[in-house]
């Protein structure tokens, strides 16, 4: 009769592919759920700069509208010079300018904040993220990871003598 070696062997192969097949399938999970995850922060980062742009635009036009209310004399003999074409008779439009029909009088540029600057998207491309994310290879990490599952939960093969 044959009878069955107690000595179990210290690791069984079985685990590794059990391991193997839950990194693959972690991997195929995680790394799309990253990229989206990437996504939305991109998207609200812009969001947050496009708004905080809007936001100075605004403060400043608010300014500009207190300081009519306000009628500062600085701002009245600008306007008076830009809308009226009225410049007091000791000054000149832009001092040191000698063709004073091409100037552009207007306030407006000057309240208008910095061009707005948007945060680039950064793309980590690797070998997994490509055949993690894409249709057809992810069906395939899901079936290979789920086949070393299966491979890793069968149970170990015994030597008989």
């Amino acid at each position: 009769m044959e009878t069955i070696r107690k000595n179990p062997a210290l690791l069984d192969p079985g685990w590794l592919f059990l391991l193997a097949g839950v990194a693959v399938l972690g991997a195929t999970l995680l790394i799309p759920a990253g990229q989206d995850l990437d996504d939305a922060r991109w998207l609200r980062d812009r969001a947050l700069a496009i708004e905080a742009h809007r936001q100075q635009r605004l403060d400043r036009y608010q300014e500009y509208i207190e300081a009519i209310d306000r009628r500062e004399p600085a701002l009245i003999t600008s306007l008076a010079t830009s809308q009226l074409n009225k410049i007091p008779v000791d000054r000149g439009v832009i001092p040191g300018l000698t063709n004073a029909r091409n100037v552009n009088a207007s306030v407006f540029p000057a309240l208008e904040p910095d061009p707005l600057n948007l945060p680039e998207r950064h793309l980590v491309e690797s070998r997994l993220s490509k055949l993690a994310s894409g249709e057809r290879t992810r069906l395939w990490l899901i079936a290979g990871g789920a086949g070393c599952m299966l491979i890793g939960l069968m149970p170990a093969s015994r030597r008989r003598q």
